[in-house]
């Protein structure tokens, strides 16, 4: 045999036991996991409804989400949306929330969330007994999560929350800082990719009981890839007046009005990413 060939298969024999070697290796340690995940949403809504009062005449607008969560179980989060001149008077027909709070996990599926959500709605503003209030709000939350069912308290911090300033009766300035909201909601799965959506809510307006009201939803939510469409009717207890004197009854620039409260129909669809 010449030494060429000989040469050969001696080189053939140090690449198979290679090849052995690296196959017998243990495999390359997975990259860790990112400390920050982030979601996002872009949303057409028929009807801008919160806690059962809508933000925008009964119109449709467009909103967006972006949330970021840390490994630790922090979070920070982003949403806007374009509400009613005639709710928000003054301004830019534009929300701007910042939220950030930290989730507790008590088991797999389970935690407790406690955090702070401030609502801006810029350039919105009105004079009310030598006073410019405005409607930035901020509340603290605390809710407890247990797989598709949740329970939450909301307590707002402000002064005078989303501009609820004067008493309907007296023409007072109040103040209202420690109005309340109570929620449970439910969304379990009656099908891959099919929710049920059910919400029951109550508000206590401080120092401005006719205000109160509770709310309720019943929807279902249809996923499909990076789209979701949600269609539910809501309820909410408001009164539009009473004994004459308006309350959820919001007024245009033109000096109509309507009633912001009652039964809704919204439908929703997303764009996830």
């Amino acid at each position: 045999m010449s030494k060429s060939i000989l040469f050969m298969l001696a080189a053939a024999g140090c690449l198979a036991c290679a090849a052995g070697s690296a196959l017998a290796a243990d495999p390359a340690p997975a990259a860790p996991a990112p400390a920050w995940t982030n979601t996002g949403n872009v949303t057409v809504v028929s009807d801008y409804i919160f806690r059962g009062i809508s933000q925008t005449q009964a119109k449709p607008t467009v909103q967006a989400n972006l949330d970021f969560t840390h490994a630790s179980g922090f979070y920070v989060g982003l949403f806007g949306s374009g509400v009613s001149h005639a709710a928000y008077n003054n301004g830019s027909g534009s929300e701007i929330d910042l939220y950030g709070g930290y989730r507790y996990p008590l088991s797999a599926d389970s935690n407790i969330d406690a955090g702070l959500v401030t609502y801006w709605y810029p350039g919105a503003h009105f004079a009310a007994g030598g006073k410019d209030i405005k409607y930035h709000t901020q509340e603290a939350k605390l809710g407890v999560n247990v797989g598709a069912f949740n329970a939450y308290a909301w307590v707002a911090l402000s002064q005078y929350w989303f501009g609820f300033a004067v008493q309907p009766d007296s023409g007072k300035l109040a103040n209202t800082r420690g109005t309340a909201y109570a929620e449970v909601n439910w969304n379990p799965e009656l099908m891959p990719g099919l929710a049920l959506n059910l919400h029951a809510g109550r508000q206590q307006v401080r120092n401005m009981s006719d205000f109160n009201f509770f709310d309720v939803k019943v929807g279902v939510t249809k996923t499909m890839d990076v789209w979701a469409f949600t269609a539910a009717g809501t309820y909410n207890s408001g009164d539009a007046s009473k004994n004459g004197t308006p309350l959820w009854t919001f007024f245009n620039a033109d000096g109509s009005g309507k009633n912001v409260a009652q039964k809704r129909l919204v439908v929703t669809a997303s764009r996830n990413f």
